[in-house]
This record gives C-alpha cells, sequence and structure tokens, in this order.
C-alpha cells in the first residue's frame, strides 16, 4: 500500500508541472483538416503563449481531470508492478542473463498492461486537448466519443492502443534499463539520505526519460494521429506512409521538444517521488519491527 500511496503521489505532482506541455505537445502534433493548422504554432513557447491569449492560462491544464483519474491505476500497475516482478526476478534468477536485461522486458510488461487498461481514458484526454477554444472542449470531446462508440462499437475506446504499444513498450525497455544503471553508478556506498536519494533518483530518471522520449516520439506522432484522426485515417500503416509522403521525416518528430521536456521532467519528479515514499516508508516501519 505504501508504493501505491507513493507512486499516485508522485503521479499528482507530475501531472500538475508537465500538463502544459503535454498539451502543447498533442497541439503540435495533430494536424487539423484546416490549411494552416500546421503553423499556427512555430514551437512550444509560441504554443504556450498562443493558448494562454486565445484560451486562457487555465487552458494549459485542459485534460488534467482525466489524467489525474488516469494516473491512479496507471502508475499503480507501472510502477509497483515493475518492482514486484523485479524484486522476485532478483531473488530467482541473480547472476544470470535473465536477471542483468530484466528491465528490458519487465519494463516493457508492465508498460503493456498499463496502456492496455487506461487507454480509453487517455484516447479522451487527448481529444480533450486537441479540442481548441475557451469552452465547448469537453462537451465536444465527450460526443465524439459517443459517436465513435455508436459507429464503430466499444472496441473503438481502444482506438491508438498498437501505437500507443509501439512508443510505451521500447519506451520502457530504454528507460528503466538506465535507470537501474544510473541508480547503479550513483549509490555506490552507505545509506542514502532522504535528498540523496531524491537528487541520485530525479537525475537517473530525467535523463533515461529524455533518451527514451527523443527515441519513441515518432510513435507517439503517431499515437496522437491515430486518436485524434477521422475514419478514413484509421489504418496504421496508410497513416505512417501519409506522414511520410507529406511531412517528410520531420512529420515523424514533430513536438519532439514539448515531449522532450514534458517527460524528462515527469520522470525526473514520478521516479524520484515514487524512490523517496517508499525510503521514507521503509525507514518508518524499521523501528517498529525492532
Amino acid at each position: 500500500m505504501e508504493k501505491v500511496l507513493s507512486a499516485c503521489a508522485g503521479a499528482v505532482a507530475t501531472m500538475l508541472f508537465v500538463n502544459p506541455f503535454d498539451l502543447v505537445k498533442t497541439r503540435l502534433q495533430e494536424v487539423s483538416k484546416m490549411p494552416n493548422a500546421e503553423g499556427r504554432y512555430s514551437g512550444t513557447l509560441d504554443g504556450l503563449s498562443k493558448i494562454v491569449r486565445k484560451e486562457g492560462p487555465f487552458a494549459l491544464w485542459r485534460g488534467l481531470s482525466p489524467g489525474l483519474v488516469m494516473a491512479i491505476p496507471s502508475t499503480s500497475i507501472y510502477y509497483v508492478g515493475y518492482d514486484y516482478i523485479r524484486d522476485h526476478t532478483k531473488v530467482r534468477f541473480q547472476g544470470t542473463a535473465m536477471d542483468t536485461y530484466a528491465p528490458l522486458w519487465i519494463g516493457g510488461l508492465a508498460r503493456s498492461a498499463t496502456a492496455a487498461v487506461v487507454s480509453p481514458m487517455e484516447l479522451f484526454r487527448t481529444r480533450l486537448q486537441s479540442a481548441e477554444g475557451a469552452t465547448g472542449g469537453f462537451k465536444d470531446a465527450l460526443n465524439g466519443i459517443q459517436t465513435m462508440i455508436r459507429s464503430e462499437g466499444i472496441l473503438s475506446l481502444w482506438r491508438g492502443l498498437v501505437p500507443t504499444m509501439l512508443r510505451d513498450v521500447p519506451f520502457s525497455a530504454i528507460y528503466w534499463m538506465m535507470y537501474e544503471e544510473f541508480k547503479r553508478q550513483l549509490h555506490t556506498h552507505g545509506q542514502q539520505t532522504h535528498l540523496q536519494q531524491f537528487q541520485h533518483s530525479f537525475f537517473a530518471g530525467a535523463t533515461s526519460g529524455t533518451v527514451a522520449a527523443v527515441v519513441t516520439t515518432p510513435f507517439d506522432v503517431v499515437k496522437t494521429r491515430r486518436q485524434v484522426s477521422s475514419n478514413n485515417e484509421k489504418h496504421l500503416v496508410r497513416l505512417i506512409r501519409n506522414i511520410m509522403v507529406n511531412e517528410g521525416i520531420k512529420g515523424f518528430f514533430r513536438g519532439v521538444v514539448p515531449r522532450v521536456m514534458k517527460v524528462s521532467v515527469a520522470s525526473g519528479i514520478m521516479i524520484s517521488s515514487y524512490e523517496v515514499g517508499k525510503h521514507f516508508f521503509a525507514h518508518r516501519e524499521q523501528p517498529l519491527a525492532r
């Protein structure tokens, strides 16, 4: 239960801070039917300023409510699930290749389970963030999803799951492999204080998240386009081909700057909050055990 509380606390702090960058990233990646849509934001700062000017400052936190609802099951499954499997792997396969490369496959496995559970909520959040205007975003996104369910069935709620898995599984594999190595290098001797635990975890998480975010941005672009697309754009291969033909390689890295800014900070805050929380509860329980 302590691990779940640590993960949820970290998720809330993370989402409050990075939601504006996630919003701009979604807007940059989503290409509307309007001919001038591609150039509506010249970059991250331009996007942030235009959203505040046209829609108000609170628009930067559009999609926060479903994001927070999504954070509770996703962080519980992802971080606690990873820790649980990792601990059992160390005991059973210690010293073997299975243990050495455990972060690769455990990270991917934990992320796959998480993506399958929260995919409908992420679909709604992406639709909500892609809608412009100071009002009506929630209603428009909800109406759009209701129409989609009526025309395509309940499974349409998992639209974008395949590109989400293509993004999240390699991201998690890269992230956890790098994070575990950074953590091992940084924690070389003795017990760590809460501050040292936070600093080391934040650095390891932010650095690992940055690398993983850059590598997996093309899949994030495809996922966003898939979730906000109309019916005639729903085929994944066709969608990828259209991006390549119409926008070239750079189209697959649309929104990479706000994505890296968001993911690096989010990874640092999330994992450091989680690790410090575990550290705090572990030290708190030690006197009780004596």
